[in-house]
């Protein structure tokens, strides 16, 4: 059984997940786009789109122009999730050590690694309970909601969860975290950390990965997509009659 759980359905997850993500984005890029869907005032060069996709990406400049505490959910979830996901491959890969390159002690290094870990676990939480409240709270919101959104809240929620759990009550080291995924990378698996608690983190990743490219949460890829149609720079047409 061990051998099944951390071993096999690691790999079929992974397949699964990145076939899922080719298919749905070759879908999108199927589409025909039978006339230009450029939006004006739109970006007249490359660097102008690129600036205009980071200030949609990271600024949610959208979402500013329109409810502003939605702007600070969205802002507090997304770029702290960021950050955590920034700091469990520096911090897993480097195991704790990634400030020792700025001249930190090897144990200054891992404390702060623990303490940016933590904050940003905690931001990260505060901000999926906030859009979770808004989402339950609202009659609007439950009105257009559907079972895959509040099953993503939950798989989210449960993630985060047993993550900031592991972090304060039932911590599982770093080595331990780098030996197990190493060992599935180069295709010599070892079994799982001894942390129930990690095991039900990794299985609820596992699980929010499968149903990724099925879900909402693809507007993190369609996003780009969708910009470039509104904002691709092209010569104005001017109809003379």
């Amino acid at each position: 059984m061990n051998i099944l759980f951390a071993w096999v359905i690691p790999y079929i997850v992974i397949l699964l997940f990145l076939g899922g993500m080719i298919l749905r984005i070759l879908s999108w890029l199927k589409i025909p786009v039978p006339f230009k869907l450029t939006v004006f005032p739109c970006p007249q060069t490359g660097a102008g789109v690129a600036a205009d996709f980071v200030k949609e990406s990271v600024g949610f400049r959208s979402l500013w122009r329109g409810e502003k505490s939605l702007w600070f959910m969205s802002a507090l979830f997304h770029l702290s999730l960021a950050f955590i996901l920034i700091g469990h491959f520096f911090g897993i890969g480097f195991l704790g050590q990634q400030f020792t390159w700025l001249g930190a002690s090897s144990e200054t290094s891992l404390n702060l690694s623990v303490l940016f870990g933590t904050y940003a676990g905690a931001a990260l939480l505060l901000g999926l309970l906030l859009l979770t409240i808004r989402r339950i709270g609202s009659p609007t919101m439950k009105f257009i909601s559907s079972f895959a959104d509040y099953l993503v809240l939950v798989l989210l929620l449960g993630i985060v969860g047993s993550g900031m759990y592991m972090r304060l009550f039932h911590e599982v080291t770093y080595e331990a975290v780098q030996t197990y995924l190493i060992g599935l990378l180069t295709f010599h698996p070892v079994p799982f950390p001894d942390n129930m608690a990690f095991i039900f983190h990794f299985t609820l990743v596992q699980l929010l990965l499968l149903y990724f490219p099925y879900s909402k949460l693809m507007h993190s890829c369609g996003l780009f997509i969708s910009r470039w149609l509104i904002v691709r720079p092209h010569e104005r047409q001017v109809i003379l009659k």
